[in-house]
């Protein structure tokens, strides 16, 4: 008896690992929500996908504002299934946002302002059978121009291509192949200024952090890719692991390899010779594993030739702005140890507003 008369439960004996524990999984799940991807609209407000455990998982599109309002309907869920592991999920151009639906794997299309409709743009094939990640907006022909993963023919060895989808019109059409060929493709990546398409490319048994190629396509008039080079990865004597290529306001090329040295580091393709030269090197690395699709280790500030970028070194997270000319990073201070996600807005007053996706927001000691 306890100090009061009254009974004393008796602990109940179990056999190792079968007792009840008093922090459940749902505790566990349910105790934060994780976020994803972001882009800009453009009013300036920023869009993240939001995981909410308290809607078993729903991966949600939000937007900014004095308080974050869903883009999408309650119906809807903002998740790709391509290479299982997924994200990339939407992109957004304008106040337009394309995303994909985790129910059906459909891409749909819809204003950024709140109460508007999904529209599917891609066809009900009747199951969820082919999905779509890491896709960009086409400025030359009024399309949308994604990583397809058609499981259709086979769940084990599913065909992976990049496709385009057609925004102008309002019928549905089966996706138009640019990029065949190879087991795996991510970061279709177009340039604003000229006709160019960059991507990433790798086949079994690689990984791409073991080894993959750097691609640049050129458009027709018709937008068939009609002439293809290899930036980087096609030399059988250097094999190197390609990631995040991105077209700079200038046109120029930008990606990440970790040829030499074993580092991700930022390097430029010079087009008119076809060389490859280092931006900026540094025992750390400038990205991440190409786990899931949608990666964003840097970003332009507006037209100026400097670059806001992201790295890791042993083990804690740096924020800095490398001046491309000087070949220089001037290291800004944050009070965070891991960061991801870096999307860049340049501001009417020319001072750029830095949206960062905060990992962990571990607090450095």
């Amino acid at each position: 008896a306890d100090a009061a008369g009254g009974a004393v439960e008796k602990p109940t004996a179990a056999p190792y690992g079968s007792w009840r524990s008093p922090i459940t999984a749902d505790i566990v799940s349910g105790a934060d929500k994780r976020l994803g991807g972001i882009a800009l609209a453009r009013d300036g407000r920023l869009l993240w996908i939001e995981g909410r455990p308290e809607e078993k998982g729903r991966m949600v599109i939000v937007k900014e504002g004095d308080k974050p309002v869903d883009v999408i309907p309650q119906e809807f869920a903002a998740r790709t299934l391509v290479q299982e592991y997924g994200g990339g999920a939407f992109a957004v151009q304008d106040n337009t946002v394309v995303f994909s639906n985790y129910k059906d794997q459909r891409l749909y299309k819809q204003p950024t302002e709140i109460g508007s409709l999904p529209v599917p743009l891609t066809p009900d094939y009747g199951a969820p059978d082919v999905s779509y990640a890491g896709g960009v907006f086409d400025p030359h022909f009024s399309r949308y121009v994604t990583v397809m993963e058609d499981r259709r023919t086979s769940n084990l060895n599913p065909a992976t291509t990049i496709a385009c989808i057609n925004l102008s019109g309002g019928d549905i059409h089966e996706p138009k192949v640019l990029v065949s060929g190879n087991d795996f493709y991510a970061s279709p990546r177009i340039d604003q200024n000229k006709k160019r398409m960059a991507w990433i490319e790798w086949g079994h048994p690689n990984m791409p952090w073991d080894k993959s190629e750097l691609w640049v396509g050129y458009f027709s008039e018709s937008g068939e890719l009609t002439k293809r080079v290899c930036v980087a990865g096609g030399n059988p004597m250097l094999v190197e692991s390609l990631a995040e290529p991105k077209w700079s306001p200038k046109g120029e090329l930008f990606f990440i390899t970790d040829r030499e040295s074993g580092f991700w580091n930022i390097y430029k393709w010079v087009e008119h010779s076809n060389e490859v030269v280092p931006a900026y090197t540094l025992d750390a690395e400038f990205t991440r594993p190409l786990w899931v699709f949608g990666n964003r280790s840097y970003d332009f500030l507006g037209n100026s030739n400097h670059i806001v970028l992201t790295y890791r070194q042993r083990g804690t997270s740096y924020l800095g702005v490398l001046d491309c000319d000087s070949g220089l990073v001037s290291l800004l201070d944050t009070p965070f140890s891991d960061l991801s996600n870096v999307v860049l807005l340049e501001m009417i007053t020319s001072i750029s507003k830095v949206h960062l996706q905060v990992s962990q927001c571990q607090l450095q000691r």
